[in-house]
């Protein structure tokens, strides 16, 4: 053996660790100004530095590298690199650097609400297809941006704003936002707690006028603050896109940056009515109140809001809490003969090749309502998800970190005996979808054999039926809300 590598295992061993690789400066402090063009086609953004100029800028999804047509830096075009994006690398202190982005090209790619997508003359481009950031930076750095429009152009509320400017923090280059761009109208409604910004994106192509739309947002948002007596948030963005596949709403989905962000299609024939009493604005709202859990983990995110899109539309009365049992026992036999017929950790991990996605959402509300059902029974009352969600929401709030399904449910079960944990372990090793037998008998539940549900009007079962579906006595005022 040489004595370097001697030398080398001994350091090993002694628990020296290899020296940091040198990043370059990091920023603490930087300022954005966007502007688009009329038409939409291209983004540029300024990116201004107090003190040391990072070492580089990088997109915050990969994504994002198809679109970057260019660079420039005081001195004329800056250089690229596959693995560094742009080299920002030894330029002068308090230096800005500009990037153009190829909206039209992204557009064309078709990416969907997650990447850039017209919708007539307006546009939906998430963060992930326009925004750069330094990769060596203060998680605590100090962000701003604004933006700069043609006159009539607006962008949607993505991040929060503070004396005329937007103000980013570390979850606005971790996590993906939902933006839009165009002469769309917006409205800004009050529920409790929070302020829902809503962004009618093609509005000539809904039957319903703006003001309509915003209605039926609002009392979804009502709806969703039934489980804490308030908005699970203070304030969000939603975007509501026109599809012409639905007369209801089909599909949503949440953006988890500085300020959470929920794009959701909604059929171009939809009536106030219809999407009111939709389930998807309430499940997307509902995911809210979680902080991020990993994809990994999905039954138990996806899982709580599929509980709760029924419960809580039963609690807002946008449904009778006899139809909101009856989706719920007419999901749980749609997700036990869905899937692959393996475990539900295994059918989770794999979700997106096998496309299980009705088996892992419904057996994760099964696991929800079997929890919320054993803590509200055997603490009598004291216990409940709503409170154990709260206590979460509470010590988590919206972390950028994401939050695996073994630390949220350690917050679940603090404070009594490890109710979730227990039914999770079980159903997350068996093939079976979770035996809800039991659960039923507690609320006098009886399925019949042809499809639907019997509720029994035992007084102690009609009593945990009630305790769950029954409307919050008290909620949150409702704020002051400005665009």
């Amino acid at each position: 053996m040489s004595r370097g590598l001697a030398l080398l295992l001994f350091l090993g061993g002694c628990g020296a660790a290899p020296p940091a690789p040198d990043l370059g400066p990091r920023a603490d402090a930087f300022h954005y100004t966007f502007e688009v063009d009329e038409s939409l086609s291209r983004l540029e953004a300024e990116v201004c530095f107090d003190g040391e100029v990072p070492d580089d800028l990088r997109p915050i999804d990969a994504v994002g590298r198809r679109y970057l047509r260019s660079a420039t830096g005081p001195a004329g075009p800056l250089p690229r690199d596959d693995r560094r994006g742009v080299v920002t690398e030894g330029l002068p202190d308090d230096a800005c650097v500009r990037y153009v982005v190829d909206l039209e090209a992204a557009a064309r790619e078709r990416g969907g609400i997650q990447g850039a997508y017209r919708v007539g003359d307006d546009l939906v481009a998430s963060t992930a297809v326009w925004l750069w950031a330094p990769h060596h930076r203060d998680p605590a750095a100090q962000v701003t941006a604004r933006f700069e429009l043609p006159e009539g152009v607006r962008v949607s509320r993505l991040w929060a704003r503070r004396r005329g400017r937007y103000v980013l923090d570390e979850r606005a280059f971790e996590r993906t936002a939902y933006a839009a761009f165009g002469r769309f109208e917006t409205r800004s409604v009050a529920v409790p707690g929070a302020c829902l910004h809503v962004n009618v994106l093609g509005g000539e192509r809904f039957v319903m006028q703006a003001d309509a739309l915003a209605r039926a947002f609002e009392g979804s948002g009502v709806a969703a603050s039934m489980m804490f007596g308030r908005f699970p948030v203070r304030e969000v963005g939603v975007l509501a896109i026109p599809t012409p596949f639905s007369s209801s709403s089909p599909f949503g989905i949440v953006g988890r940056g500085t300020m959470p962000t929920v794009a959701v299609l909604v059929g171009e024939r939809a009536t106030e009515e219809r999407l009111m009493t939709a389930w998807v604005p309430v499940h997307e709202f509902s995911h809210l109140a979680t902080p991020y859990i990993g994809r990994e983990d999905a039954w138990l995110s996806e899982g709580i809001a599929t509980y709760y899109q029924e419960v809580l539309r039963a609690r807002g009365s946008l449904q009778s809490p006899e139809d909101a049992w009856a989706h719920l026992d007419d999901g749980f036999r749609r997700g036990a003969r869905a899937g692959t017929g393996r475990s539900l950790a295994q059918e989770t991990a794999d979700m997106q090749q096998t496309a299980a996605f009705r088996r892992v959402y419904w057996a994760g509300a099964a696991i929800a309502l079997i929890a919320d059902v054993r803590m509200r029974r055997e603490s009598r009352g004291a216990r409940s998800l709503d409170r154990a969600l709260e206590r979460l929401a509470d010590a988590r709030g919206l972390d950028f970190d994401p939050l695996s399904a073994g630390e949220a449910i350690a917050h679940l079960d603090r404070g009594g005996p490890p109710v979730f944990g227990e039914t999770a372990r079980d159903a997350l090793r068996s093939s079976d979808f979770p035996d809800l037998r039991e659960t039923y008998d507690r609320l006098g539940l009886e399925p019949t054999e042809w499809g639907g549900i019997v509720l029994s009007d035992d007084p102690d079962a009609a009593a945990l039926r009630d305790a769950i579906m029954r409307p919050l006595d008290e909620l949150a005022p409702l704020p002051r809300c400005t665009r």
